[in-house]
């Protein structure tokens, strides 16, 4: 029995190795085209929203492409709430808040409503949902462009002295382990 699993777990990794060989150069080619910032704060929403890229590089582009889409919704809820900006379900709507406060850009809000464009159709997954490999991959790297331009604007800083500093600190929470510095959530691909 466990001869046998050992044996499986090997034909696994022989398969999967391959698998993963055959479709790196596509992967990395995907990696070229993603803008990324390379540390957000580290919120309940950070790992989601470093998902979506890693899916849209592994070539999961319905993943890549809604987890963008529930970020926009998650984000936008959570500078409402720190803003005490009065909350929509209307994601548009509240974009909208957020810009007219100046909480946001005319450029994070544009990008964030492209995102959510055609929510209802990937959520649902409705009879009009795209198919075709080569539009997924299209629109999945809009949604992950356009996060970074949202990212760039809410979560902006600049390093100095090995020591990241937020333009916007209340973004930012305050580490649990060490007081008087930022929690943080490092990404690459």
């Amino acid at each position: 029995m466990v001869e046998k699993q050992a044996e499986r777990i090997k034909d696994l990794m022989q398969s999967m190795r391959a698998s993963f060989e055959a479709g790196l150069s596509q992967a990395a080619l995907r990696a070229s085209k993603i803008q990324l910032m390379n540390a957000i704060p580290g919120h309940w929403f950070s790992a989601a929203a470093s998902e979506c890229m890693q899916m849209y590089v592994g070539g999961n582009f319905y993943g890549a492409i809604s987890v963008a889409q529930s970020y926009v919704e998650a984000l936008g809820k959570f500078l409402a709430e720190n803003q005490k900006i009065r909350q929509s379900s209307d994601v548009t709507v509240m974009w909208k808040r957020l810009e007219n406060k100046s909480i946001v850009t005319l450029d994070s809000r544009a990008a964030a409503e492209e995102i959510f464009s055609d929510r209802n159709d990937f959520h649902h997954l409705n009879k009009n949902l795209e198919t075709d490999y080569l539009k997924l991959e299209s629109r999945g790297l809009v949604c992950i462009n356009n996060l970074h331009i949202i990212e760039s604007d809410v979560f902006a800083y600049v390093i100095s002295e090995g020591k990241i500093y937020p333009s916007w600190p209340k973004y930012w929470p305050e580490s649990n382990d060490a007081p008087g510095h930022i929690s943080v959530f490092l990404r690459n691909l």
